[in-house]
């Protein structure tokens, strides 16, 4: 096997941690209540899958009249991109220059594209399991409903493949460029975390400024939209043509349209990706030079200095909480993707919703659509849209493996487990609040929510937060990874924030199903409202006492 081939199954190995799994399910006998908890989770997501379904099929029954049923595969493809693109540049970041297997290769006889490459194919793996949710129903229920042949199922193989590899390189020749600047200066944490934003920040603005493209009106436009069957995924494409191409590639089977396209598509990812291992021969090196001074510079808190200012005058639970805190805000990649990320999808909504620009604007339609809904409809609907936001991003399911080697400190200092938890707990829930609120100014000003709908959605989303913030720790407690090579892979490729997003996925299914049981009972609005608080309320409480109550028994459990 090539020195690739050998460094991509390695990096694969530590990635999924498969072998260390196995051991410990058939040798020591350990983690075997993972495996029926597997199984409830792919049940519990059932319910949530059928229902993209259903909605994909009313999409695609909304477009077939009008011959622009292809928007559908763009409208999809776009989505799984632009998310890559978007939440790439975490993994990327971690992986190229914060990975600690980077002490162990960089002496090695290899090529600085060899390692490159490698970390590449290891995070495209990754963005596979991530679009997973996003493109594959689409895909499948365009290839059913519309009734192709095995040419589209082929073509959907391989786009599917090569779909994440155009947004991954694209981001890495920038953060590749970005490390190399940033070496020159002494400020390097700060500056990756400026110039991460400062990327997000450029990408989705320039989407915005562009949005408007030039329209004829009248007559003309209407007459050139129906001319085609391509104008609607034209225009919903405009943006990024590779979602354009593998549209057309899968549309036009092997016909001469969809095998030109489709070679267009490859060609431009093939083309992309070597451009990026020819810079990483140049820059990769001399970007990942003093890398190590950034946590290097920084002097270790000793288990003596950590005693004496919890001993202080300081009270127990703001001394964690600081020091939480300080963990999150200090290290890069944790703030990106656990504060950032609460950020970053209400602002993805907008960019969304600013879709088309001009009259096709897809705010105005949302805009007619909630203020045709009920008060009631609206209110649940903001609240699920809030809750999404606020706690979709892995702070609270990463909190103790977030410590890594350093949990020793949280055994050892004189602070009960319990009061431990609870500054964790404020810590993760001011990342959930923070969310919500973004969420609840985005709501007003893109769609004009009123104000008297947001607060009792805003209300409902709080005590629900509650109590997945809670579920969520309590996941971490019970099998926190202590063990990991990066940053990333503290919450990124932790399997508890996947149990945890599952485990929020069940309970905000059952409260629908819940909840449209009830309003086929002819309860009011109100009432309903009124009983929901409750219930939720009654669980906020349930939930942190089962938090309390397993923490002072996990605390001394768990091995370092």
């Amino acid at each position: 096997m090539s020195q690739l081939g050998s460094l991509i199954r390695v990096g694969l190995k530590v990635n999924f941690g498969l072998a260390v799994l196995r051991h410990r399910l058939l040798k020591e006998k350990k983690d075997r209540w993972l495996v029926p908890l597997v199984g409830l989770a792919v049940l519990g997501v059932l319910p949530a899958l059928y229902g993209i379904i259903l909605l994909l099929k009313f999409l695609f029954a909304t477009l077939q009249p009008l011959g622009q049923e292809r928007a559908l595969l763009t409208l999809g493809i776009l989505a799984g991109q632009f998310f890559i693109l978007l939440f790439g540049l975490y993994y990327i970041i971690s992986a190229f220059y914060f990975s600690k297997d980077l002490e162990m290769l960089i002496p090695l006889p290899l090529k600085p594209y060899q390692i490159m490459a490698s970390k590449f194919a290891v995070i495209l793996v990754n963005e596979y399991l991530t679009v997973l949710a996003i493109v594959a129903p689409v895909l499948a229920t365009f290839g059913v409903l519309a009734k192709r042949g095995p040419s589209f199922w082929l073509n959907a193989v391989i786009v599917y493949l090569f779909l994440p590899v155009i947004p991954l390189a694209f981001v890495s020749l920038l953060v590749v460029a970005m490390m190399r600047l940033i070496n020159f200066s002494r400020k390097k944490d700060a500056l990756i975390l400026v110039g991460s934003i400062l990327m997000i920040a450029v990408a989705m603005g320039a989407q915005l400024l562009i949005r408007n493209s030039p329209s004829r009106g009248g007559m003309e436009d209407m007459a050139a939209f129906f001319s085609s069957p391509n104008s609607l995924l034209n225009r919903i494409g405009a943006k990024f043509p590779p979602s354009i191409w593998a549209t057309k590639a899968l549309a036009g089977g092997w016909s001469g349209e969809g095998l030109l396209n489709l070679a267009l598509f490859l060609g431009v990812s093939l083309g992309l990706f070597w451009f990026l291992l020819v810079m990483a021969e140049k820059l990769f090196y001399r970007g990942l030079i003093g890398i190590g001074e950034i946590s290097g510079r920084t002097k270790a808190l000793s288990r003596s200095e950590m005693s004496r200012r919890v001993a202080s005058g300081r009270r127990p639970v703001r001394a964690i909480f600081s020091r939480e805190w300080r963990i999150m805000n200090r290290t890069p990649i944790f703030l990106l993707n656990g504060v950032m990320s609460v950020l970053i999808v209400p602002a993805i909504f907008v960019l969304m919703a600013k879709a088309g620009g001009g009259r096709g604007d897809t705010a105005a339609l949302l805009r007619l659509m909630t203020g045709a809904a009920s008060p009631v409809a609206v209110i649940l609907a903001a609240a699920a849209f809030m809750i999404f936001c606020g706690s979709f991003n892995g702070t609270a399911s990463s909190t103790v493996s977030r410590e890594g080697s350093q949990f020793w400190m949280s055994r050892v200092i004189p602070v009960s487990p319990h009061d431990q938890v609870l500054a964790k707990f404020l810590h993760s829930y001011l990342v959930t609040i923070l969310g919500i609120l973004t969420a609840s100014v985005v709501l007003h000003l893109a769609l004009g929510t009123k104000v008297i709908h947001l607060l009792p959605a805003a209300g409902l989303a709080l005590l629900l937060g509650f109590v997945l913030t809670a579920v969520g720790m309590i996941i971490d407690l019970a099998r926190p990874l202590l063990d990991w090579t990066n940053p990333q892979k503290a919450m990124k490729q932790n399997l508890n924030v996947l149990f945890s997003i599952i485990a929020d996925i069940i309970i905000l299914t059952i409260l629908g199903f819940g909840l449209i049981r009830a309003l086929k009972t002819g309860l009011s609005g109100t009432t309903l409202l009124a009983i929901l608080a409750a219930l939720l309320a009654g669980l906020s409480v349930l939930s942190l006492a089962l938090l309390f109550r397993f923490a002072d028994k996990r605390y001394g459990e768990i091995e370092i």
